[in-house]
């Protein structure tokens, strides 16, 4: 299958942003782990402070897995600054992954400017960015 790069993903969004780039990365990791056969396959859980720009997650998700809010596979929740969770799980195998954003990552990109920020969450590993669990 075929899924869109971060630069697209940053066309979608209007402009590459660190939690547009947190979500991206998320989503390919989970993609990876979980191989989808179908757009159909995933579905995503997303709890997020409901406001800008925590928000920005949901794109760079909907970008990087094909769980989109047109096909109904990804949901929100409303969450807290300090406890941001993307769970994402195979319809078909029923495995998932949960990836909690570490709170140092989030104060961290906060203080950085857009671009500078998506840089740096581009360049760290998903273990430096997020506590994960496999389900």
């Amino acid at each position: 299958m075929k899924y869109l790069t971060i630069e697209e993903a940053s066309i979608f969004h209007g402009h590459l942003g660190p939690f547009l780039a947190l979500g991206y990365v998320a989503g390919r990791f989970c993609v990876e782990v979980l191989k989808p056969e179908t757009e159909h396959d995933l579905e995503a859980v997303v709890k997020v402070p409901l406001r800008t720009p925590y928000t920005c997650i949901l794109d760079g998700i909907q970008c990087s897995t094909k769980c989109t809010l047109g096909k109904g596979n990804i949901r929100v929740e409303k969450g807290s600054e300090d406890d941001i969770v993307i769970t994402i799980r195979s319809k078909r195998t029923s495995r998932g992954v949960v990836l909690k954003v570490k709170n140092e990552v989030i104060a961290r990109i906060l203080s950085m400017d857009l671009e500078k920020g998506a840089r740096y969450v581009l360049s760290r590993g998903i273990d430096e960015l997020f506590d994960v669990q496999y389900v």
